[in-house]
């Protein structure tokens, strides 16, 4: 499977992400939804930030938006601008990043990022 069929099929499909990516953490995209304009300098901010405070007063800029930082933990980051929600889960060598909206319930964009974030984990990614 290609990595745009992992974002439309396993992410956007689902119901439970309204758009998504899987980005390298050297900051290259590997794959996104169409009106996701993500930024290499994005990426590489995010993943060499992950896990730590500095999004507390900088926010997680993702697609030009800046998102609040909820909170961080065990891989995951959570972030929300007005109605949307981000969820990010990060992997050995990537991040994978879903955008939901509101009716969507920020809980089932999260279990489908992180079970694609396990998945891939599994095959060493």
């Amino acid at each position: 499977m290609s990595w745009d069929q992992y974002v439309s099929k396993q992410l956007v499909e689902s119901g439970n992400v309204k758009m998504g990516a899987i980005c390298g953490l050297d900051g290259s995209v590997w794959a996104a939804s169409p009106d996701l304009k993500i930024t290499r300098d994005e990426v590489k901010t995010i993943a060499n930030n992950f896990g730590t405070d500095n999004f507390n007063t900088s926010g997680v800029m993702l697609s030009g938006e800046r998102f609040v930082f909820l909170r961080a933990e065990e891989g995951n980051l959570r972030a929300k601008k007005g109605k949307k929600f981000l969820h990010i889960t990060k992997t050995n060598t990537a991040l994978i990043m879903g955008i939901s909206e509101e009716p969507i319930q920020p809980g089932c964009c999260t279990c489908t990022v992180e079970a694609l974030g396990d998945y891939l984990k599994g095959l060493n990614y």
